[in-house]
């Protein structure tokens, strides 16, 4: 089993329904049986592991999610990466909420168009944009 050393995996262990681990297979113990898994350095007994894949690069990343803190969008080439990067947008104008991750399809000069047809100028309204991670 050392093939799978310094691997991402996924190992399946206990009985049904199954213990899933995923990770970079750190060791392989024979000494000691056990398996070291992750950044954690979980070890595994030999005995609970009941078959170990390799893990598909599709499985290995993190779903993407929005970041906790937005930014005021002010310059030409920010909404230009919200519209191209369909970033969630929330829209004040005032203390006044106004659209609550929507999505900005177009922009002018002066003027927003949002995913719903709605057209707000630039001038009234405050736009905060949080990106995607991962």
């Amino acid at each position: 089993m050392k093939h799978w050393v310094g691997r991402p995996v996924i190992m399946y262990c206990g009985e049904e329904p199954y213990t899933i681990m995923k990770g970079v297979l750190r060791r392989w113990d024979p000494a000691a049986s056990v398996a070291v898994i992750g950044h954690q350095e979980i070890a595994v007994p030999f005995r609970d592991i009941v078959f170990i894949k390799a893990l598909a690069p599709k499985e290995r990343a993190l779903p993407p999610v929005l970041h906790s803190v937005g930014y005021v969008m002010r310059e030409r080439q920010q909404f230009d990466n919200a519209v191209y990067f369909k970033s969630a947008v929330t829209i004040w104008k005032g203390d006044q909420l106004v659209a609550f991750n929507t999505t900005i399809v177009a922009h002018t000069k002066g003027s927003v168009t949002l995913r719903d047809g709605q057209n707000l100028l630039k001038g009234n309204h405050i736009f905060v944009v949080r990106s995607l991670r991962g």
